[in-house]
């Protein structure tokens, strides 16, 4: 029944320069969009640049761009993240052009595994969050099936790769996370487990971040662009104090949550993605950013509960898709104190009184701990 409402919804963002809908009697008047979204376009372009030649991938002169391109984007603005991502996806850009599915074909691909694969896991756990999340395909369908996201659709199934491999009590969990953040910074909340590795699993986490954004300053010119572009995006220094003035308290108390409650490793690598998100989604005032990895299946429930709560207000409301944001962190929030609650408030108060000693449980606790 899911899976249903999911196709019917994403139908009509499938662009007709993929399938033309038209002879469809039921589909052809459904059909919304002409040519590609605007991250397939603008992504395309910097893996076409990635694949001409590796070494211009930040400078950009060396391959022009198309009409449509030039129309859609600056070539700035293409695409402006670190070189994992950049060189991931070009390479998914070779393997559609390989299979004649076109880049937009290996996105649309990927966005189907990582729905595929949460759907694997909710199976495992709280089966029911899946259509809590997805019988409303509404805000979804079209980011994934038209605008497609391309650079979250590669994280977060890095992420849910990562996230099965904690289901399973591996240790290349870490690594995931250390590459999804070298692609983008979503998960770098997950630092904050770094003392409670094994040595060899923190020096490798530390190893894939240094050779995610270290080490490619000596190796592409004007690398460091991406960084004050994406500062300057959206959003100044009041708007990034406010939102700092939220997730710092939130990144604390969550912190408290998982060293007294002893969250595992699977917890850890869905909530691991949550602080900076919401940091970002508060900054730029684009609810988008925390709604996507609240998509990242959560077995104790919270984190989806959010992502649906926050997507459900524009559809029963009728309002704008950020109105989800403050629904969503409340929600969030919300969660948290309920498992304040399961600490036990006596416990809580007593933790309070010791902040050194509960600040160093938290420095060092690990799941189990």
């Amino acid at each position: 029944m899911t899976a249903v409402v999911m196709i019917v919804t994403a139908l009509p963002h499938v662009p007709r320069a993929v399938v033309d809908f038209s002879g469809v009697p039921i589909l052809s008047g459904l059909q919304r969009h002409e040519t590609y979204g605007n991250d397939t376009i603008g992504d395309g372009y910097e893996a076409r640049v990635v694949l001409n030649d590796w070494r211009d991938m930040y400078t950009k002169t060396r391959l022009d761009m198309t009409p449509l391109e030039a129309a859609t984007w600056s070539k700035e603005a293409c695409a402006p993240y670190p070189p994992a991502v950049l060189l991931a996806e070009a390479g998914l850009y070779a393997l559609g052009t390989w299979l004649g599915i076109g880049f937009y074909g290996s996105m649309l691909t990927l966005a189907v595994v990582f729905v595929l694969t949460s759907a694997r896991y909710f199976l495992k756990t709280r089966w029911y969050l899946f259509p809590a999340l997805y019988l409303n395909f509404v805000y979804f369908g079209e980011r994934f099936v038209y605008v497609q996201d391309c650079s979250y659709l590669v994280v977060l199934t890095v992420v849910m790769a990562a996230l099965h491999l904690a289901r399973r009590g591996h240790a290349a969990s870490h690594a995931l996370v250390a590459l999804a953040t070298a692609m983008k910074l979503s998960p770098l909340y997950y630092l904050s487990n770094l003392g409670t590795m094994r040595r060899r699993d923190a020096v490798l986490y530390i190893g894939i971040l240094a050779a995610g954004f270290v080490v490619p300053y000596f190796v592409w010119e004007n690398y460091l662009y991406i960084f004050q572009y994406s500062a300057e995006l959206k959003g100044d220094w009041k708007s990034a104090a406010g939102a700092l003035l939220v997730v710092l308290p939130f990144a604390l108390v969550l912190r408290y949550v998982e060293t007294r409650l002893h969250f595992d490793w699977e917890d850890r690598v869905g909530w691991g993605l949550v602080p900076f998100a919401m940091l970002l989604a508060l900054k730029m005032n684009v609810a988008r950013h925390l709604l996507i990895v609240l998509l990242v299946p959560d077995k104790r429930g919270v984190r989806n509960i959010a992502a649906a709560i926050g997507l459900a207000i524009p559809v029963i409301f009728g309002t704008p898709v950020n109105s989800s944001l403050g629904f969503a962190i409340l929600v969030l929030a919300g969660g948290l104190a309920y498992y304040l609650s399961e600490i036990g408030w006596e416990r809580v108060r007593r933790d309070l009184r010791n902040p050194f000693r509960t600040l160093r449980d938290m420095a060092g606790a690990g799941p189990g701990a």
